[in-house]
């Protein structure tokens, strides 16, 4: 079984290498990686018979802007556990409106939206209730065993 230290060291690894990938999608000077992964999630959706109002490539770039973001807070409550799901989604909300402000003064290919700043703020919200609800569902394991 793993050590509260391993768990906190390996959440440690796990976030600084997905902030790293994190980094480099948002802050790619060139828009292909986005557009293609949006262009390709679109095209298998549409393979798969998915519902037409899922599979146009603004929503499914709306659900990636909010997938992308999930993993920080989840991981990152592992690391920080004081902090809840308010001050997660404030940090998101932040940190999206500072990515998009990059965006659009120094990345010309790109284009900043305010709609992604909702996206990732509530992928934020996600991926922090996310952890609370499994941190509860774990906790209540343990007492009846």
């Amino acid at each position: 079984m793993w050590s509260g230290s391993d768990r906190h060291r390996a959440a440690g690894v796990l976030l600084a290498a997905y902030s790293l990938f994190l980094a480099f999608v948002l802050l790619n000077p060139s828009a292909d990686v986005p557009s293609s992964s949006v262009r390709r999630l679109s095209e298998l959706g549409t393979w798969l018979h998915l519902p037409g109002v899922l599979v146009r490539p603004d929503r499914v770039e709306f659900i990636l802007n909010v997938l992308i973001v999930a993993p920080v807070p989840f991981l990152g409550s592992l690391l920080v556990p004081r902090l809840g799901w308010r001050e997660w989604t404030a940090y998101a909300f932040v940190a999206s409106g500072l990515v998009e402000l990059c965006q659009g003064l120094f990345l010309p290919a790109r284009s900043a939206t305010f709609s992604d700043v909702v996206a990732n703020t509530g992928g934020a919200l996600v991926g922090a209730v996310a952890f609370a609800a499994l941190s509860r569902v774990l906790a209540h394991g343990r007492g009846r065993g």
